[in-house]
This record gives C-alpha cells, sequence and structure tokens, in this order.
C-alpha cells in the first residue's frame, strides 16, 4: 500500500510539473537566437563597433504578457556600444528600448525594471538617463550631466563646485584647480 501511495504522489507530482513548465517550456525561461528582434540582431551591420554579433542574453522579470530579457552584444567595443530590454510574449520577442551599456536595473513594483543607463560624452563629461515604465511604453524620467575630472567623477556642477571647495579647505590646491579647470572652463596660469 505504501508503495502504490508514493507511486501515485510521484506520477501527481510529476503531472504537475509538466502542466506547469507547459509544452516545450521549462521553468528557466529561455530567449533562443531565431527569437531576437531583427533591429537587434541588425545592429552590428550598422556599425563597426562589433565583428559578428554575440549576443549574451540575461533573463530580468515576468511581466503579464511574458518574459524580460537584456540583450548585449558582448564583441562590441567602444562607447557606442548598446544594451536592449527585450519582451518576449506567447507570439513574439519584441524590443522595449534600447539604451547604452553601462547600466543598471532597480526592481519596480509593475515587473518592468528602472533603467539606468551612463554615456560618456567625453573625457570630462557624461550623462545619466533614467527610464521607467509608463502605462504601455518606457520614458525616459530624468537625465543629468555629470563631470569627470582625473578620471574621477565628481558629479553635477554644484557637486563639482563643492568638491573644489573641499579641496581647498583640505590644502589640495592643485586638485581643486583642476576641477575649475575641467568644470567651469577657468584658465589658470
Amino acid at each position: 500500500m505504501k508503495k502504490a501511495l508514493t507511486l501515485l504522489n510521484t506520477l501527481i507530482i510529476g503531472f504537475a510539473a509538466s502542466v506547469w513548465t507547459g509544452t516545450g517550456e521549462s521553468s528557466d525561461p529561455i530567449l533562443a537566437d531565431r527569437e531576437i528582434p531583427a533591429d537587434i540582431a541588425s545592429t552590428c551591420a550598422l556599425t563597426q563597433a562589433c565583428d559578428q554579433p554575440a549576443f549574451s542574453r540575461r533573463w530580468v522579470a515576468k511581466t503579464l504578457q511574458g518574459d524580460l530579457y537584456i540583450i548585449i552584444n558582448e564583441r562590441c567595443t567602444g562607447s557606442d556600444c548598446r544594451a536592449w530590454l527585450v519582451e518576449k510574449s506567447a507570439s513574439a520577442a519584441t524590443t522595449l528600448l534600447s539604451f547604452d551599456a553601462t547600466f543598471r536595473l532597480r526592481e519596480d513594483k509593475a515587473g518592468y525594471p528602472v533603467i539606468e543607463s551612463y554615456t560618456g560624452m567625453s573625457a570630462t563629461e557624461g550623462a545619466y538617463s533614467r527610464y521607467e515604465w509608463i502605462g504601455n511604453a518606457y520614458t525616459r524620467t530624468t537625465s543629468r550631466l555629470v563631470y569627470n575630472v582625473d578620471g574621477v567623477e565628481c558629479g553635477t556642477i554644484e557637486q563639482c563646485r563643492l568638491a573644489a571647495s573641499e579641496a581647498v579647505t583640505q590644502k589640495q590646491v592643485d586638485r581643486a584647480v583642476r576641477i575649475w579647470e575641467n568644470v567651469g572652463g577657468v584658465s589658470w596660469i
């Protein structure tokens, strides 16, 4: 009797697992090469940043419509590399957003993550952009210009002014001058 109950439990669990994962699907969502949207697959041909694409895919979240993935071309080099957020539904995979490949994700209650990306504009300037899911699309909600001095980010103009004042207070006049020259455009002779 005990063996029959164990066999029955095993069959029930096996059946439940196959129903849970669906036909041909696993509990680990996958985005196959053939499912990558054409606008992403053709990007490599349009730029000099890569030789042949090697897309890495990372599952991000489950939504009501399907699964979200971040796609990055691992062979992309240089400052013009992009990342894409793709939603795979039962019918197709769709690109929701293209953004700079230097980014971080923040969790959001709606299932669609907040994306914060950084774009280097020059050796001394960069910009942070924040994208949020609003309604049925991603929208850039904030953008801020930041400055780098000696390879270190000092922040916005106001933050850099404060950093220069702090450097003067700490008797680091050379650092203060470099901040004023790079951020404020002040020339010192």
